[in-house]
């Protein structure tokens, strides 16, 4: 069976949430089921963050795994926690029919666990130990 690249991870959160940003960005009223016009500003806010977390991922995914890149991969898993979670909740409440855009609440769910997961791999990863000689 083939490795997968060390760094698949950081391309999943580039690939997954480069759109999701788009979107936001382009699209900030069909991201709250009745959105105030004084919402917008907030949710494109939201969407260039997301953005530069596309960017930082990008960077990583183009160089290799060290400890910096764990340490980033460990802080864009905790983001994946959110969206994993509001995707869950709208599931068991049935709000499901809301935001089908991107695919429905089923492949959020699934798609931001997938990203969680690798990017803790990555971060809980064993790394190689060094032992340090005292004299």
């Amino acid at each position: 069976m083939p490795r997968l690249p060390p760094t698949l991870p950081f391309w999943l959160h580039f690939l997954i949430e480069l759109p999701a940003s788009m979107n936001f960005f382009l699209n900030p009223s069909e991201q709250l089921s009745s959105p105030a016009p004084q919402a917008h500003p907030i949710i494109k806010q939201y969407a260039v963050l997301l953005f530069v977390s596309t960017l930082i991922a990008l960077i990583f995914a183009l160089r290799p795994i060290d400890g910096t890149s764990r340490n980033v991969a460990g802080a864009l898993s905790v983001y994946h926690l959110a969206p994993f979670m509001r995707a869950g909740s709208r599931i068991v409440e049935g709000s499901g029919e809301y935001g089908k855009g991107l695919g429905g609440p089923i492949l959020h769910l699934a798609v931001h666990m997938l990203c969680f997961v690798g990017l803790l791999w990555v971060f809980l990863k064993p790394r190689g130990i060094k032992s340090v000689q005292r004299g």
